[in-house]
C-alpha cells in the first residue's frame, strides 16, 4: 500500500506533467525579451580531465545513447553528467576538436530539451545545466555558428525561465546550491537580473542558515558534500565579484567557516577521509578549491557539531567519527559507522572505511553503509543504527558521548554510544589513544551489559597495504607500499586470536579488493574490555598498551 506521501508525489508529478509538458507552456516561457547574448563572461576555474575530454572526442554519436567508456562504471542520469563534466574535460583538451564537438553535445541536449521531462528540467539539474553552459560559453562560442547562437540563447532563457517559476526552498545540499546558482548565473548573463538574484539570495541565506553548523561543517556529515557545496559556493561568489555586486555576508561567512572543515577531512596524499557516502575526491580538485577561496584560515582539531575528531601526530593523522547520523532530511547517505576512524602516515593510508558504492549497485550501496563496512565495533552482526533500505535512518542512538584530551604525551579521543542498547541491551565505547611521535596507535573497546552478545572489532586496510598474520597467530604485521611495517596486536587477557578476511575500498565508485583484520567475541557479565595496538615495527613507542 503506497503512503499518503508517495501518493502526494504522483499526484505532483501527474500535474506537472500535464502542466510543463503542454506546448502552449512553451509559449509562456518565450515571452518577453530574449538575451541577444551573453551578458557576462562567468568562466570555470576548476581542472577538467583531458584524457576524459579526449575519450568524448573519439566517440562517435549521441551521448544521449547509453554511456561507455569514461562513464561505463557510472549511472547517474545523463543529462546530469554531461552538463557538469564533460564541457570542463572538452576545456582541459583545449583543441579546436574539442571546442567543436561541445557544439555538438549542446546541439544534441538542445533538442533533447525540446519537449519537458521531469529529470531533465528539474530545477537542480537546470540550474547545473545553465550555470555551465553560461561558465564555458567563452570556450565554444568561437567555432559555433551564428543559427546555433541564436538558439543557444533562447534556450537557455527559456530554462531560466522555468527556473524562476519552479525553484523554491527544498532541495538541500549540493542540490540546493545548483538551484542558487543556476539562479545567479543566469540572471547575471542573460535576463530578468533583479528578479533571478533576489529570489537566489533568498534561497541561498535560507539554506546556509539551516545546513551550515556553528563549526562550519555540513549537517549532512558527508565530507564529500561538503566540499562540493563549498566549490559552488566559491563559483557564485566570484560571478559576483566579476559582475562588480557586492557579495551577500552569509555566502562570504559560510566560505569562510567551511574552508577548514575541508582541510580538516584531507589525509597526507590530497584524499578526504570516507565518511558518510563521502568520496576520496580529485586532489587536484581539492587543492584548487583550498587555492581558489583565497583565504587564510586555521587548522582545526574538532568539529563538535559536526561530530568529527582529528589527531595529528609526528607524521601520522587520526579521524575519528564521533557523532550521531545526521538528521532528516539528510541522511539519505548517511552510513551506520558510528565510532568509525581512519589513520594515515604520511601520504599513505593504512586503516580506512570502505567508501560508498555507486547507487546503480544497491546491493553494495546498502552494504557499505553497514556498521560492519567501517573500523569499529559491530554487535550480534547488526548495525548500530537502523537503515532504511532506499536511504536514511530508521532508528538512531539516543545517546553518543565524546572526549578528548591529553595525558602521559598522548593524545585521547574517549566516545561511546548506546545505538545497541534497545535491541541487544549492551552499550559500547571506545578510547584511541596516539601517541606523541605518532608511532603507536592504541585502542580499548569495551562493550557493557548483558553477557553473551557475540561482538566483532574491524580494522578494514587500504588496498595497498599488504597483510600477514604472525607465526603465533597473535598479530598482524602491516606493510605499506614504501615498506614501512606496522603491527596490530591484541592485549592480553583477550585470548581470541586476530583473522585476515576479505573486504573491498570503494573510495571513488569503484569497488578494490582488500583486507581486513577482525577479531570476534561475546559479551560477559560487566564490561568486556578489548584493548589493542597498531605500532610501526622498530619504534621506540612499541610497548604494549
Amino acid at each position: 500500500m503506497n503512503s499518503p506521501a508517495k501518493i502526494l508525489r504522483q499526484i505532483k508529478r501527474r500535474v506537472q506533467s500535464v502542466t510543463y509538458g503542454n506546448p502552449l507552456y512553451r509559449l509562456v516561457l518565450d515571452q518577453g525579451e530574449v538575451a541577444q547574448k551573453i551578458g557576462l563572461s562567468l568562466p570555470d576555474l576548476w581542472p577538467g580531465d583531458a584524457q576524459a575530454g579526449q575519450m568524448l572526442i573519439a566517440r562517435q554519436g549521441s551521448l544521449l545513447d547509453p554511456l561507455e567508456g569514461v562513464f561505463a562504471d557510472q549511472e547517474t542520469p545523463c543529462c546530469h553528467l554531461l552538463t557538469q563534466e564533460a564541457l570542463r574535460d572538452l576545456r582541459a583538451v583545449g583543441t579546436e576538436r574539442a571546442r567543436q564537438r561541445a557544439v555538438v553535445l549542446i546541439q544534441e541536449w538542445m533538442e533533447d530539451l525540446s519537449a519537458w521531462d521531469e529529470e531533465s528540467w528539474s530545477p537542480p539539474v537546470l540550474g547545473a545545466r545553465l550555470s555551465n553552459w553560461i561558465a564555458f560559453y567563452d570556450f565554444f562560442s568561437p567555432c559555433a555558428r551564428p543559427a546555433f547562437t541564436r538558439d543557444f540563447l533562447i534556450c537557455a532563457t527559456r530554462q531560466l525561465r522555468h527556473l524562476l517559476l519552479t525553484a523554491q526552498s527544498g532541495f538541500t545540499g549540493v542540490e540546493g546550491l545548483y538551484v542558487v546558482k543556476g539562479l545567479i548565473f543566469g540572471g547575471l548573463a542573460l535576463v530578468d537580473r533583479e528578479r533571478a538574484l533576489s529570489l537566489g539570495f533568498e534561497l541561498l541565506e535560507r539554506q546556509l542558515t539551516a545546513e551550515i553548523l556553528p563549526d562550519g561543517g555540513h549537517v549532512a556529515r558527508n565530507p564529500s558534500v561538503h566540499a562540493h557545496m563549498l566549490r559552488l559556493l566559491i563559483d557564485m561568489r566570484d560571478a559576483l565579484q566579476v559582475a562588480g555586486l557586492e557579495v551577500p555576508s552569509a555566502m562570504t561567512l559560510a566560505i569562510t567557516r567551511m574552508l577548514p572543515v575541508l582541510k580538516f577531512f584531507r589525509h597526507g596524499d590530497g584524499s578526504l577521509a570516507l565518511f558518510h557516502g563521502s568520496c576520496e575526491e580529485r586532489a587536484l580538485l581539492l587543492d584548487a578549491t583550498v587555492s581558489l577561496a583565497r583565504m587564510r584560515t586555521r587548522l582545526i582539531k574538532r568539529l563538535p557539531y559536526m561530530g568529527y575528531e582529528r589527531v595529528v601526530a609526528g607524521r601520522s593523522l587520526l579521524v575519528v567519527d564521533v557523532g550521531a547520523p545526521p538528521l532528516r532530511p539528510f541522511d539519505k547517505e548517511a552510513h551506520a559507522g558510528l565510532m568509525g576512524f581512519e589513520f594515515s602516515v604520511g601520504r599513505e593510508k593504512i586503516i580506512t572505511n570502505c567508501g560508498a558504492a555507486p547507487h546503480h549497485k544497491p546491493h553494495w550501496w546498502s552494504a557499505l553503509r553497514a556498521t560492519a563496512a567501517h573500523s569499529t565495533i559491530t554487535v550480534c552482526d547488526k548495525n548500530a543504527c537502523a537503515l532504511l533500505p532506499e536511504g536514511g535512518i530508521a532508528q538512531r542512538p539516543l545517546r553518543v558521548s565524546t572526549l578528548r584530551y591529553e595525558q602521559d604525551q598522548k593524545a585521547y579521543v574517549d566516545c561511546a554510544h548506546d545505538g545497541y542498547a534497545q535491541r541487544h541491551h549492551v552499550t559500547v565505547a571506545r578510547s584511541l589513544r596516539l601517541s606523541a611521535s605518532g608511532d603507536q596507535l592504541e585502542g580499548e573497546d569495551l562493550i557493557e551489559g548483558v553477557q553473551g552478545q557475540e561482538f566483532s572489532i574491524r580494522w578494514h586496510l587500504h588496498p595497498a597495504v599488504r597483510a600477514m598474520l604472525s607465526q603465533d597467530g597473535g598479530s598482524v604485521l602491516l606493510r605499506t607500499a614504501s615498506g614501512s611495517g606496522w603491527r596490530l596486536r591484541l592485549c592480553p587477557p583477550f585470548h581470541e586470536s586476530p583473522a585476515l578476511e576479505p573486504s573491498v575500498y570503494c573510495a571513488d565508485g569503484r569497488l578494490v579488493r582488500t583486507l581486513q583484520v577482525r577479531i570476534s567475541g561475546f559479551s560477559g557479565s560487566g564490561t568486556t574490555r578489548v584493548q589493542w595496538v597498531l605500532s610501526r615495527e622498530g619504534s621506540k613507542d612499541k610497548k604494549g598498551a
